[in-house]
C-alpha cells in the first residue's frame, strides 16, 4: 500500500523532495531532492515520509516551465522583475536571476 507514496512531493527545509521508492518490507523510502544544484537521494523511515506527505497534502506547485510562470518574468527600464500575488519583485540584474528568484519564491511560498 505504500507504493502510493512513490512519485509524491513534499517540502523539507525549503527543498522540494520526491519519493522515488517506498519499500514496505524494509520500512524505508528513498527521497530525492536537489542540494546546492546536485541531486541527493537519502533514505527515510516510511512513517516520517507519511507525516511529511500529510503536512504537504494541500501543496500546489506552480510549474516553473509553465507558460503562466514564464510570463511572470519581465524587463523594465531599471532591471528584471517577476510578479507575485504581493506585487512586483525586483529589480534583478538579469532574466536568469529573476527566474531563479521566482523559483526560490515559489518554493518558499509552497512551504509556508
Amino acid at each position: 500500500m505504500v507504493n502510493r507514496y512513490e512519485g509524491r512531493l513534499f517540502l523539507e527545509d525549503g527543498r522540494l523532495c520526491m519519493v522515488v521508492e517506498a519499500d514496505e518490507a524494509k520500512g524505508i523510502g528513498r527521497i530525492s531532492s536537489r542540494v546546492n544544484g546536485r541531486s541527493n537521494v537519502v533514505e527515510m523511515p516510511l512513517a516520517d515520509i507519511g507525516k511529511r506527505l500529510s503536512l504537504s497534502a494541500k501543496m500546489t506547485l506552480d510549474g516553473i516551465g509553465a507558460a503562466t510562470t514564464t510570463e511572470r518574468v519581465q524587463e523594465k527600464s531599471d532591471g528584471w522583475y517577476f510578479t507575485a500575488r504581493e506585487g512586483l519583485m525586483g529589480p534583478f540584474a538579469s532574466h536568469d536571476e529573476a527566474q531563479n528568484e521566482l523559483s526560490d519564491y515559489l518554493r518558499s511560498s509552497q512551504s509556508a
